[in-house]
């Protein structure tokens, strides 16, 4: 390697370093895993707690209670138990898709991709739909497969 290159190469690694220091952000640190997430999603299903999973909705979202009560109404209280949960990150890295698989009390399959967003410091389970925004329909928090 000629001194020149070696020079350019130290130069870059040096600029990265500074950079990345002077940005001032570290990485929040984060209190509610996608994983820990979707087993607090489950745990409200099989609890067949609204209020429970509403909280898991990003804060003053509209809607969340109403698509929450439908979610428990349709898929609650069959004790899921969780087999596996796979998490992608496709778009965003503060936006994933998070898939649940598990098996219920009567050796049902229950399959369901959860879409979620990183809010602060904790991941939640989108619910409803911001605040002024009318998008006529409810959002689907969950999607059959």
């Amino acid at each position: 390697m000629s001194i020149k290159r070696g020079a350019l190469i130290a130069a870059a690694a040096v600029s990265a370093a500074l950079l990345s220091s002077c940005s001032g952000q570290e990485a929040p640190t984060i209190t509610r895993t996608e994983h820990d997430t979707a087993k607090a999603y489950v745990a409200a299903l099989n609890a067949r707690d609204v209020d429970a999973l509403t909280r898991l909705a990003p804060a003053g979202y509209e809607g969340a209670e109403t698509e929450a009560q439908d979610i428990i109404a349709t898929h609650g209280g069959r004790y899921l138990k969780i087999s596996d949960v796979r998490v992608s990150h496709d778009f965003e890295k503060d936006l994933a898709s998070t898939h649940v698989s598990a098996t219920d009390n009567k050796s049902r399959p229950f399959s369901r991709y959860i879409q979620m967003s990183l809010e602060k410091d904790k991941w939640v389970i989108i619910l409803g739909h911001a605040p002024g925004v009318d998008d006529g329909e409810k959002s689907s928090s969950s999607t059959d497969r």
